[in-house]
């Protein structure tokens, strides 16, 4: 294990934050959250997310719900095209892989409404797969970590190898997230806490104070 992910995996377990869906490995309940965590901030989702795995604790209880029951459990979350694609491929699972959600990136992403993020972000938080995950949060760091100047194709395999050879074979999950509390607590779009961050000592840009 790198220096670099040594220091963000000892900070996150230190400091790591208690959401309902990091007590699980259950792959429907990381599934659900992703979902809803997608275009919708952190403490909005909580309350949804527990409603949500009370009255449907399994994916078979999402296939089988009405629009009405669904929407009830979504109001307030917006984009309902997201619950919808989720229940269809609840269905998917139930008559493709006899209800076990597959365990593999190309596999989940094959599912409706699974893309690139949400494929890595399940493979690697509830299957342990090495596959590092890319959003607007790990855009930012990255790009400040490695002084980028854009998000550019070149920028882009910058962020891609780096990421590659950095991730946790062994916690590849917990990398993910401690990526993600990084970006949402400490690496922020203004006034960045630079100060405590734990891997200012690998930033670029905070080295050549830009």
């Amino acid at each position: 294990m790198s220096s670099f992910t040594n220091h963000i995996l000892s900070w996150y377990y230190k400091d790591k934050k208690q959401f309902p869906w990091r007590q699980t490995r259950d792959a429907y309940k990381i599934w659900v959250s992703e979902i809803m965590l997608q275009q919708t901030q952190v403490q909005t989702v909580i309350p949804y997310y527990n409603r949500w795995i009370k009255k449907f604790p399994t994916l078979k209880h999402v296939a089988t719900a009405s629009d009405n029951e669904l929407f009830k459990h979504w109001e307030g979350l917006g984009y309902y095209q997201r619950v919808k694609n989720f229940r269809d491929a609840c269905k998917q699972v139930l008559d493709d892989y006899n209800g076990i959600i597959p365990n593999t990136k190309q596999e989940l992403i094959n599912l409706k409404g699974i893309g690139d993020y949400t494929g890595s972000a399940i493979a690697s938080i509830a299957f342990n797969h090495p596959h590092y995950v890319i959003d607007g949060n790990v855009k930012r760091i990255m790009s400040r970590l490695l002084c980028l100047p854009n998000f550019l194709s070149k920028s882009m395999n910058k962020i891609d190898k780096f990421l590659s050879a950095q991730i946790s074979t062994q916690y590849p999950g917990d990398f993910n997230q401690a990526l993600m509390d990084l970006g949402r607590y400490i690496c922020t779009p203004k006034t960045p806490k630079c100060a405590i961050c734990p891997i200012s000592e690998y930033c670029h840009a905070y080295l050549n104070d830009k």
